[in-house]
């Protein structure tokens, strides 16, 4: 009988490329016109963007096996390049933060982060990185208190902590959760490698979802796009179907529910009692300068401003950079239009070359681009296999260490599959 999936993200894509590569048939349900869910591809005056800049590293180990699985050769892909950010104060020196080489792994970052910075923040930063190793999940605390139980400056949880926290887990530093961003930073800084920058030589949409989409298709799979789910059938207990928003009905024994937190509560109020988690914004703000022009690295960071996160996407269009704004904040206030010159002239003040205003400006905003990551949210994360028989949950919100991330959806698709597998296994 055909798998029934609902999300075409990446976790919902994932899911359906480790079923289909056992030989399971799928079907895939998506609500909009492409795939891809939240990291996802737009048209921009006949150049193809991404709906925001989702950084990868090279510790995203499961989103890059995927992709070499279907063909892809990441090299190809991603620029991929030693960890080395600035990030830009009007107020402080910049800190810089680099990988280092010449030295053993974690020595030549120790040595580049007193080099390049003072002896306090490399201390400070050390100090912060060793705790994060040794924290306990089970005693969390806000990244604020955290930071200031581990006596770090008010210079650096403004300039490093704070857009680092923001840019990983979306959430401000007040409460997001302490360990979660513990799990983030040993995880990332683990092994030289994993600290690696994956610049996206291409818009999103041409990875992942455009390679899964023709593996799944040729294994034989379905696919369709605009279509809702009305409701699923459950009846004692078991899954014994679905509706669509068409009237369709399909019937099967297995359903993965692969869409947004707010997408399955609405769709699964009467069966499950799913978290009520808050859903935190971020905008991505596009500036098209003369082509003459181009930024010091392909990541910049910048505190003690409302611009988080500079992207140079010269790859995409000479000129070309991207602006993104994460979490909560007074960027929601602001019309397109005073978001577009507040970021221009953020990005004017630092580097006086750039003109006053870009030639062209496009403003993307994810209103609910991910759930909250607040302190003790991994106590309120469901499990990817629910108390209802066949039905099965993925997505970024379902239980595993990391926050809302495109890792943590590939990592949530492939754990979904390879359980629904073993049961099916198990009852043969």
């Amino acid at each position: 009988m055909t798998i029934l999936i609902i999300g075409g993200g990446w976790s919902g894509l994932a899911a359906a490329v480790r079923l289909s590569q056992r030989g399971h048939k799928v079907h895939l349900f998506e609500a909009a016109s492409q795939l891809g869910g939240r990291a996802r591809s737009v048209d921009w005056q006949g150049l193809a963007v991404d709906n925001g800049q989702h950084l990868m590293i090279g510790a995203y180990r499961h989103t890059l096996s995927m992709l070499e699985d279907l063909g892809a050769e990441n090299q190809t892909l991603f620029r991929r390049l030693p960890l080395d950010i600035k990030i830009h104060d009007r107020d402080y020196p910049t800190l810089r933060i680099a990988a280092g080489h010449g030295l053993p792994w974690p020595l030549s970052l120790a040595w580049r982060l007193w080099r390049d910075n003072d002896t306090a923040c490399f201390q400070q930063i050390s100090r912060l990185n060793l705790q994060a190793r040794r924290f306990k999940p089970t005693e969390d605390l806000s990244v604020r208190d955290w930071l200031n139980q581990s006596g770090q400056s008010q210079r650096l949880i403004r300039q490093l902590w704070e857009p680092l926290c923001l840019a990983t887990l979306n959430t401000p530093i007040d409460s997001a959760s302490a360990a979660v961003f513990a799990t983030v930073l040993s995880t990332t800084f683990r092994a030289r490698s994993d600290t690696d920058l994956l610049i996206p030589r291409l818009p999103l949409g041409e990875t992942l979802p455009s390679l899964a989409e023709r593996y799944i298709l040729k294994q034989g799979g379905q696919i369709s796009l605009q279509s809702r789910i009305e409701e699923i059938h459950i009846t004692n207990g078991r899954v014994q179907g679905l509706v669509t928003q068409h009237g369709q009905r399909f019937n099967t024994n297995h359903i993965i529910v692969a869409t947004p937190l707010a997408a399955a509560r609405t769709m699964l109020n009467k069966q499950l009692s799913l978290p009520d988690c808050a859903s935190f914004p971020i905008a991505t703000v596009y500036l098209q300068y003369p082509a003459s022009v181009q930024l010091p690295a392909p990541v910049t960071g910048m505190s003690g401003s409302l611009t988080q996160w500079l992207f140079d996407r010269r790859e995409l269009r000479p000129g070309l950079v991207a602006a993104v704004i994460s979490g909560p904040g007074q960027h929601e206030t602001l019309d397109k239009k005073s978001l577009l010159k507040q970021v221009a002239s953020e990005i004017h003040q630092h580097w006086p070359l750039f003109p006053v205003m870009p030639e062209q400006g496009f403003v993307i905003r994810e209103k609910r681009a991910t759930f909250a990551c607040n302190v003790d949210i991994q106590r309120q994360r469901p499990n990817n296999r629910t108390e209802i028989t066949g039905l099965w949950l993925a997505g970024d919100f379902v239980a595993n260490p990391y926050p809302a991330t495109l890792e943590g959806a590939v990592l949530n698709g492939e754990q979904t599959a390879i359980q629904l597998m073993e049961q099916l296994d198990a009852s043969r």
